[in-house]
C-alpha cells in the first residue's frame, strides 16, 4: 500500500521543513488563468518551519511506539508511535500539516477541477473532458488524466506520494461505486476522494519518516501488510471524522477557506494523537 516504508526519513538538527517544499508547484487547471478569477490565487499559503532546527534523534519514541506496534499491532503503541512522532518529530500538530500543504494545496486543485468539469464553468477543462469522452477514455487512461491535471510532477519522494494516494483515492472510490462518473461527481463524492487522499497522504508521511519498523527482519510480509494496513485505516478514520466535523462548520466558498479546513483537520487529527502521550 503505498509509498514503501524503506526511507530512512528526515534527521534532526535540520529544518521541519526540506528547503525545496515550497519549490513543488501544483498544476494550473487552466492554460492561461485570469489572475483575478484564478481560484488557486485565493490560497494563503501556511507559514513555513524551515527556520526552526529539528532536534536531534527527534523520532527515537515514535519508531520505538511503532516498533512495538509492528512486533504485537497494539493500538495504544500505534497511537502513542503518532503522537510521538507529531508532537517531538515534527514540532507539534500544526507543523505536521505544514509539513503536508502540498497535500491540501493538491486537494483544492482536485476540488476545482471536479467540480469544473461537473458544472462546465471552465472552457479549458470543458475542452478537456470532451476530448477524453470523444476518443473513448478508459478509466485508467481518464484516472492517468486527472492525475496529471491535479498533482505535481518532480522528482521528489514527496511529489511521488501525491500522485500514488491520488490515484488509490479514486480506485477506492471507483471500487465502491463502478457506476460513478467522475466528471459529473457529486459533492459527496468529491469530498469522499479528498478524505481517502488525505489519509493516504498521511499515512505516506509517517511510513516516509519513521517505517523503518516495518522492516525488521522478525516481521513476517504477511503481518507487515496487516499493520500498514491498520495503520492507514486508523489514520484515515481520524481525518475522516475531523474533516467532517469543519465541513459542517465552516464554508468552502473560496480556495483558501477550503484550504484552511484541510490544514485544520490535519492539524486537529495529529492533535488527537498527541493526547495518547
Amino acid at each position: 500500500m503505498g509509498t514503501s516504508a524503506s526511507s530512512n526519513g528526515p534527521l534532526g538538527g535540520v529544518s521541519f521543513d526540506p528547503p525545496w517544499l515550497d519549490d513543488i508547484e501544483i498544476p494550473s487547471h487552466a492554460t492561461q488563468p485570469d489572475p483575478q478569477n484564478d481560484p488557486s490565487n485565493d490560497v494563503q499559503e501556511e507559514p513555513t518551519t524551515q527556520d526552526i532546527v529539528a532536534p536531534q534523534r527527534r523520532f527515537k519514541s515514535a519508531r520505538q511506539s511503532l516498533g512495538n506496534y509492528a512486533r504485537s499491532g497494539n493500538r495504544e503503541s500505534l497511537r502513542k508511535a503518532i503522537g510521538h512522532y507529531s508532537k517531538t518529530g515534527m514540532g507539534g500538530a500544526r507543523n505536521v500539516a505544514k509539513r503536508m500543504r502540498v497535500s491540501t494545496r493538491t486537494a483544492v486543485t482536485l476540488y476545482d477541477i471536479l467540480k469544473s468539469a461537473r458544472e462546465g464553468t471552465d472552457q479549458v477543462i470543458r475542452e478537456w473532458v470532451s476530448s477524453l469522452i470523444a476518443r473513448k477514455a478508459t478509466i485508467g487512461e481518464i484516472i492517468d488524466e486527472i492525475i496529471a491535471k491535479v498533482t505535481p510532477n518532480g522528482g521528489s519522494i514527496d511529489e511521488s506520494a501525491c500522485r500514488n494516494s491520488m490515484d488509490s483515492a479514486i480506485r477506492d472510490l471507483i471500487t465502491r461505486d463502478p457506476e460513478v462518473n467522475l466528471f459529473n461527481i457529486s459533492d459527496d463524492n468529491i469530498w469522499s476522494l479528498i478524505e481517502s487522499f488525505l489519509g493516504y497522504e498521511a499515512f505516506n508521511r509517517l511510513c516516509l519518516d519513521i517505517g523503518q519498523s516495518f522492516e525488521q527482519s522478525s516481521l513476517s510480509p504477511r503481518d507487515k501488510v496487516t499493520r500498514m494496513n491498520e495503520m492507514h485505516d486508523y489514520l484515515a478514520a481520524e481525518i475522516y471524522e475531523q474533516l467532517e466535523s469543519l465541513r459542517q462548520k465552516n464554508q468552502t466558498d473560496t480556495s483558501s477557506q477550503l484550504n484552511s479546513i484541510l490544514q485544520d483537520a490535519l492539524a486537529n487529527t495529529f492533535f488527537v494523537y498527541e493526547g495518547a502521550l
